[in-house]
């Protein structure tokens, strides 16, 4: 109870917050269908593999994602102070970066190599956000960023080690593993939702509810554009969404301190990572899509991908297997919430 009394007086101390997330929803809410037409018209569509006569459906939906996100901070920018609005366009400039660089990728295909590189020069913007004198909770240790690090006749602060190596890395680890554990209908854009609630409600526990104003406006343009994506997609949200969404989400994730809770809410990704490590390791080849039965359910190559490791062994639909990942995700953002410092 103490929680929901922390997280409604944040509330009442802070309304704009409530005006901020209105913006952000509506606008997402109300432009995705302008979206979807303009990216018929200029043939922005891909196939949906997994429904019958794979039908084209538009993509680059994060568009409508950022269109919100845009709105609310136009709204903060007069109803947050001063020093409180530098900090969030601080934050958003660097998820704006990792939008850009997603979108860049739909369009020209950037390749795997530059999305495993160029993501932790564009999350160096995390280090503004981080206060040198913090320190980072680990489970049962707890690390003093103004602790000095040495070897041999060399020393660094732990601080400037953590802002510019450990905290981009993060980052970037979290915007890929979003970005690859998705091709379902609404698969990535609804777990990234359910990460998202579950490191808010984690903030709120450690009463740290003034940190909520950094992801409000992403949270309330997720919310709205979930209404399309989710089975059945009216539009796919594409890389720009996913790099966008995963780069905040471990972004909000460094910055509350809760890096740790990010690892355990995030295992089914981590899984799904070692998954596609094993497939390359056995060099089995490029394989994106599976297929369709006759009675709707997936014909998928093989188990190496976690989306594909139950359809593989049971005959599930794509929305079926849809939430049996929401599942799993849940369990995990529970066993967080509970186990976790």
């Amino acid at each position: 109870m103490d929680y929901i009394a922390s997280a409604t007086s944040g509330l009442q101390e802070y309304p704009s917050y409530v005006i901020i997330f209105l913006f952000g929803l509506v606008t997402t809410f109300f432009y995705t269908p302008k979206l979807i037409r303009k990216a018929v018209e200029a043939k922005l569509v891909v196939r949906d593999m997994y429904k019958r006569g794979r039908p084209n459906v538009p993509t680059l939906g994060g568009l409508a994602i950022l269109a919100g996100v845009m709105c609310s901070l136009i709204a903060a920018q007069f109803l947050l102070p001063a020093a409180t609005t530098h900090s969030v366009l601080v934050f958003y400039f660097m998820v704006f970066s990792f939008a850009m660089f997603g979108l860049m990728d739909d369009l020209l295909d950037v390749g795997r190599k530059s999305k495993m590189l160029i993501p932790f020069f564009l999350a160096l913007p995390i280090a503004l956000l981080l206060d040198p004198a913090s320190k980072v909770s680990l489970g049962p240790v707890t690390l003093d960023l103004a602790t000095k690090v040495s070897a041999g006749p060399y020393s660094c602060d732990l601080a400037l080690l953590y802002f510019l190596i450990i905290a981009p890395i993060y980052v970037m680890v979290v915007s890929n593993l979003v970005n690859m554990h998705s091709g379902f209908n609404g698969l990535a854009c609804g777990l990234s939702y359910m990460l998202l609630v579950f490191t808010i409600i984690k903030v709120i526990m450690h009463n740290q509810t003034e940190n909520i104003v950094y992801i409000l406006p992403l949270f309330s343009a997720i919310l709205a554009f979930l209404y399309f994506e989710t089975y059945p997609a009216k539009i796919f949200w594409g890389n720009v969404g996913s790099l966008m969404v995963g780069a905040a989400v471990g972004a909000f994730i460094v910055l509350s301190g809760l890096e740790l809770f990010g690892v355990v809410i995030l295992i089914p990704h981590i899984i799904n990572f070692l998954m596609y490590v094993v497939w390359k390791i056995k060099k089995i080849g490029e394989v994106k899509f599976g297929g369709l039965r006759e009675d709707g359910t997936l014909i998928v190559p093989n188990p190496l991908t976690f989306k594909w490791l139950f359809p593989y062994y049971f005959r599930l639909t794509e929305n079926q297997t849809m939430w049996i990942m929401y599942a799993i995700t849940l369990l995990f953002g529970i066993i967080g919430i509970i186990f976790v410092p």
